[in-house]
C-alpha cells in the first residue's frame, strides 16, 4: 500500500470524521432566523438563566459523538494509525522500542537460521517470521546514516575436524570472525539483500559464541556511533538452555551481556529480543542409527540401531504412535518396527534393523571393489521439523578384508607356531557348521581375508597400503626401510598391531619405534616378566579403559566382563614403561585396555596410541602359546579380543562415512584409487570436482561443503584412450543433522514448571531472559507483537485490540443516544 494511502487512511479518515460532528454543531446553531416578539422576549430570558447548563449539555454531546467517530475510524484503518504512531515514536520521541538515537546508528542483528527454525505450523516456518521482522527492523533505519552487521547463527557454527576432532578455541574464534567479518558494517540494502538470501541451515545454535561476537563488535565501534542490538530467535531449549540461569555457559552469557548492555546505554538503546518461534511445539525426532559392525563383508548381516526421542513444551500434550521405515538405496519403502508409543518426554533407544545379506549383496561390478549402501530410516508420518524426520547411514559393503600377518617364529607343530591359532581365529569367516547340510546360503562373520609371511619376508613389501592391518608376531627387528613403509601405512589412517615374544629385539624396538614418545611404540619396552617356563604360575587379566569400544563390549555385563578376568592363562609378559615427561603427547594419549595381574601389582599388556590417521595396539604377550596359555584355558579370550581389535583397527574407513554437518570428507586414496578427476555430487544435485591433495606423500580426496544433511556420491573418473572419462569407482557417504536441535520446547524461569501458553509462553520466555541475563532493561516482542500486537505477522491480541475499539466507539455512541434522551427529557 502507498504511504501517502497510509497516511491518508491513518491520520485523514480520523480528522475527517471528528470534524463532521462539529460542522454538524456548527450548521445547527446557523439555520434559525431571528425574530423579535413578546413570547420570545420571555423564552430568552428564561434561556439565559439556564444557558450555562445547556452548553454543557452541548459540549457533552459534541465529545461523545467524536469520539464515537475517531474511535471507529481508528478500529477500521488500523494500518495507517500504526504509521502515524510510528512516525510519532521516530521524529518525536514517543516510543518506547529500544533503537531511537539521533547518531548513526550501528545495528548488531543476531539472526537464528538453526535447525529448529524450520519448525513449521500451518505452512510458515520460524524462520519465516524471524526474516519478516529482520527486514522490518532494518526497514526502520536511516538510509546512508546507519549500518548493519549481520550475525547468523549458521556462520557461528564450527564443524568437528576430520573424524570428529575439536579445533582449538583459537582456531574456532578465528573462523568465526571471519565469518561475522564478511556481513559486517553493510549498508541496508546490502543487509535487506543478505537477510533475503539466508536459508535455514542444519546447525546447532550457539548463543554464547553470538553474544561473544555481538561484544566484540560492539567494542569496535566508534564512541560517536549508537549501538543498537536485536536478537531474532525461537528460543527453543535446543539453543538456549546452555545460556539459561541454570545453564552450564550462563557465567560466560552474563558477562558478554553486561558488556554489549553497557555500550547501549552509553547510545540511549536497549536490547531488543524477538521471539520468532512457535507455541505448543511437538516433535517426534530419529535422534541417531549406527551400525553394529564395525565393517561389512559381503555376504555378511548388518545389525542396524535406531534412537528415537519425543519433545514437546508440556507433559500434556498428545501421545504419539511412532512407526519406523527403510529402505536401501532409494529401493521399496519396508516397515521395521511396530507402533512405537511416545509421551512427551519419552525416548526409546536400540530399535533394531537385521539388514540381510540379500539386501546388501553386491552386484557384478562390485565383487571386486566393493560398494556403498545407503540405509535410510525415517518416521511413517512428518511432523513439524521435518528435517529430523529421517537420517542416512552409509555402510561400506567390502568384497574381503586384507590382513597381512607376519610370523617370526615359525615353527613345523602348529600348536607352537607362533601365528597359527591367530591366523585361525582372524580368518573365521561363515557361520555354516562343517558338514552341516542346509539350502540356505551361508552368513559371513568376518570379511577377513588372511595373508601369512615370514619376518624375513618383510624386506621384499613394496608398500603395505594394499592391506587395511598389519599384524607383527615376535618378529625380532625391523629394517629401516620396513619401518618406513610402517609408518607410512599407520599415518595413512590404518591399523598395526604387534605381539611381542623371545624373538623381539626390544632395544632396537624402542631406538626405530619408540623414538622417545614420537614413534609408533605406544610405550617404551623392558626386560620380560614373569617366566616362561610352562609350569611357572599363571596370572589373570583386569579390563582397563572401559570406554574404549573394545573393551566396552567386555564390561558391560558382568558375564562379558568375566571372559576377561576369570581366565588365569598368562606366564610371561613385557615390561612396558608409559610415556612420562616430555615423551608425552596430549593429542596421542596411550590408553591402557587390558593390565595382567602381576604379583608386584597390575602393569600394562595392551597399550594402544593414535598415530597420524591410524593406530597401532601394542600386545605385551606372544600371539601364540610361549608365554601364555590363552588359547588352552582361556576360555575363547584370545579369539573375541583379537577379532575386535582387528575389527576396530580396519574399520578407520567407516568413520568417514557417516558425519555431521559440516565435518569434512576426507579420503586416504591407495595407488588403485588415483584417478585423473574427482567429483561429488550433494544431497540437491550439484555435481563439485574436487583435486586432490598430497600430505605426508600421501594422496588425499578432501571435501567440506558438507552444509546439507543427506548422501554424497564421490566419484573417481578415468580416461579411456579416446579421450572419453569412465567411472573408476564410486562410493558414498552420509550427513546428518546433530540431535541437539529436536528439543523444541521453550526456555523456561528455573523455578516454572508450569506450562507454556499462548500470551503466558511468552511471559515465560521473558522472565527466563531476565534470569539469564541478569538486568530486565530490555525489550521483549513475541511474532505479532512487533507493531502495537497487530504487526505484519498479525496475531490474535492485535484482532482483539481493533475489536475493543470498535466496541469502545459503539459504546460512545449509545451513551450519546441515552444522554441525548437525558438532556431532552422536559423539566417539571
Amino acid at each position: 500500500m502507498p504511504i501517502w494511502l497510509i497516511w491518508t487512511l491513518g491520520l485523514g479518515v480520523p480528522l475527517v470524521a471528528a470534524a463532521v460532528p462539529i460542522i454538524i454543531h456548527l450548521i445547527n446553531l446557523t439555520r434559525f432566523r431571528k425574530v423579535d416578539w413578546a413570547a420570545m422576549e420571555f423564552l430568552l430570558r428564561a434561556y439565559q438563566k439556564t444557558r450555562r447548563k445547556m452548553q454543557v449539555e452541548s459540549l457533552i454531546m459534541l465529545l461523545l459523538r467524536i469520539a464515537a467517530v475517531i474511535l471507529i475510524a481508528m478500529a477500521l484503518f488500523p494500518m495507517g494509525c500504526e504509521r502515524v504512531s510510528d512516525w510519532a515514536g521516530d521524529e518525536l520521541g514517543l516510543s518506547g522500542g529500544g533503537l531511537n538515537t539521533d547518531a548513526p546508528l550501528h545495528l548488531i542483528l543476531v539472526l537464528d537460521n538453526s535447525a529448529s527454525t524450520g519448525y513449521e505450523t500451518e505452512n510458515q516456518q520460524a524462520f519465516d517470521r524471524a526474516k519478516q521482522y529482520a527486514l522490518t527492523v532494518v526497514d526502520s533505519l536511516e538510509p546512508n546514516r546507519d549500518r548493519v552487521t549481520i550475525i547468523r547463527l549458521s556462520d557461528l557454527y564450527v564443524p568437528p575436524g576430520l573424524g570428529g576432532l575439536v579445533l582449538t578455541d583459537e582456531e574456532t574464534e578465528k573462523a568465526r570472525r571471519r565469518r561475522v567479518g564478511q556481513l559486517s558494517s553493510m549498508n541496508l540494502e546490502g543487509a535487506r539483500r543478505e537477510i533475503s538470501a539466508t536459508q535455514v541451515a542444519a546447525v546447532d545454535t550457539n548463543i554464547l559464541a553470538a553474544f561473544r561476537e555481538a561484544a566484540r563488535v560492539a567494542e569496535s565501534t566508534p564512541e560517536g556511533d549508537a549501538v543498537g542490538m536485536v536478537v531474532i530467535s525461537d528460543f527453543y531449549r535446543a539453543g538456549w538452555a546452555d545460556v539459561a540461569k541454570d545453564g552450564s555457559a550462563n557465567g560466560d552469557f552474563v558477562n558478554a551481556a553486561a558488556a554489549i548492555n553497557a555500550r547501549l546505554e552509553k547510545s540511549g538503546t536497549r536490547m531488543m529480543f524477538y521471539d520468532a518461534g512457535h507455541y505448543w511445539p511437538q516433535n517426534v525426532a530419529i535422534t541417531d542409527v549406527r551400525v553394529g559392525e564395525r565393517i561389512v563383508g559381503a555376504g555378511m548381516e548388518a545389525n542396524i540401531y535406531v534412537d528415537i526421542a519425543y519433545f514437546a513444551s508440556s507433559d500434556r500434550e498428545e501421545h504419539k504412535s511412532v512407526r519406523l521405515k527403510y529402505r536401501v538405496d532409494g529401493g521399496t519403502e519396508k516397515p521395521f518396527s511396530a507402533p512405537i508409543e511416545l509421551a512427551p518426554g519419552d525416548s526409546r533407544r536400540n530399535i533394531a534393523l537385521t539388514l540381510t545379506p540379500a539386501e546388501l549383496a553386491l552386484k557384478d561390478d562390485e565383487v571386486k571393489t566393493g560398494a556403498s549402501r545407503n540405509i535410510e530410516i525415517f518416521t511413517e508420518q512428518a511432523d513439524g521439523l521435518k528435517m529430523d524426520n529421517a537420517r542416512n547411514l552409509v555402510i561400506h559393503v567390502v568384497p574381503n578384508i586384507p590382513i597381512l600377518v607376519v610370523n617370526g617364529a615359525p615353527h613345523p607343530d602348529p600348536s607352537k607356531d607362533e601365528t597359527f591359532y591367530l591366523e585361525t581365529a582372524l580368518g573365521i569367516s561363515s557361520s555354516k557348521v562343517e558338514g552341516e547340510t542346509s539350502d540356505e546360503p551361508p552368513v559371513f562373520i568376518t570379511p577377513n581375508r588372511v595373508i601369512t609371511m615370514r619376518g624375513e619376508q618383510l624386506a621384499s613389501v613394496d608398500s603395505f597400503l594394499d592391506y587395511r592391518l598389519v599384524v607383527l608376531a615376535n618378529v625380532r627387528d625391523l629394517p629401516e626401510n620396513v619401518m618406513n613403509k610402517l609408518t607410512e601405512f599407520v599415518d595413512a589412517g590404518f591399523g598395526l598391531m604387534i605381539f611381542d615374544g623371545d624373538q623381539v629385539d626390544f632395544q632396537k624396538y624402542n631406538s626405530l619405534l619408540y623414538k622417545d614418545g614420537k614413534g609408533l611404540l605406544p610405550a617404551r619396552l623392558g626386560r620380560m616378566g614373569g617366566s616362561e617356563d610352562p609350569v611357572a604360575d599363571h596370572y589373570g587379566l583386569a579390563p582397563g579403559d572401559r570406554d574404549h569400544p573394545v573393551i566396552e563390549l567386555f564390561t558391560d555385563t558382568p558375564e562379558n566382563a568375566a571372559i576377561i578376568t576369570d581366565p588365569k592363562a598368562v606366564r610371561a609378559w613385557r615390561a612396558m614403561t608409559l610415556p612420562e615427561g616430555a615423551e608425552v603427547d596430549p593429542l596421542r594419549p596411550v590408553r591402557r585396555l587390558i593390565d595382567v595381574n602381576a604379583p608386584g601389582g597390575a602393569q600394562p599388556l595392551v597399550l594402544e596410541r593414535a598415530y597420524g590417521r591410524g593406530k597401532v595396539v601394542y600386545v605385551g604377550t606372544t600371539a601364540g602359546e610361549k608365554w601364555n596359555g590363552l588359547w588352552s584355558w582361556g576360555e575363547g579370550l584370545p579369539l573375541f579380543l583379537y577379532l575386535e581389535i582387528a575389527a576396530d583397527l580396519t574399520s578407520n574407513e567407516a568413520r568417514y562415512s557417516n558425519l555431521s554437518v559440516g565435518e569434512p570428507y576426507r579420503r586416504v586414496l591407495r595407488v588403485t584409487d588415483i584417478a585423473p578427476t574427482y567429483t561429488v555430487r550433494d544431497p540437491a544435485g550439484t555435481t563439485t570436482e574436487v583435486v586432490s591433495t598430497a600430505e605426508d606423500n600421501l594422496k588425499l580426496l578432501e571435501f567440506g561443503g558438507t552444509a546439507q544433511p543427506g548422501v554424497y556420491t564421490v566419484t573417481a573418473l578415468d580416461r579411456t584412450e579416446g579421450g572419453d572419462t569412465r567411472r573408476k569407482w564410486q562410493e558414498r557417504f552420509a550427513v546428518n543433522l546433530e540431535p541437539g536441535e529436536s528439543d523444541v520446547g521453550k526456555i523456561k524461569a528455573a523455578d516454572d514448571a508450569g506450562d507454556e501458553a499462548g500470551a503466558e509462553g511468552g511471559q515465560q520466555v521473558q522472565t527466563a531472559l531476565e534470569e539469564a541475563l541478569g538486568f530486565e532493561t530490555f525489550v521483549f516482542l513475541r511474532a505479532g507483537d512487533e507493531l502495537g500486537d497487530g504487526g505484519p505477522l498479525g496475531s490474535e491480541e492485535g484482532d482483539r485490540e481493533w475489536m475493543w475499539l470498535a466496541i469502545l466507539g459503539v459504546a460512545f455512541l449509545v451513551f450519546e443516544t441515552l444522554w441525548s434522551g437525558v438532556i431532552s427529557k422536559p423539566e417539571d
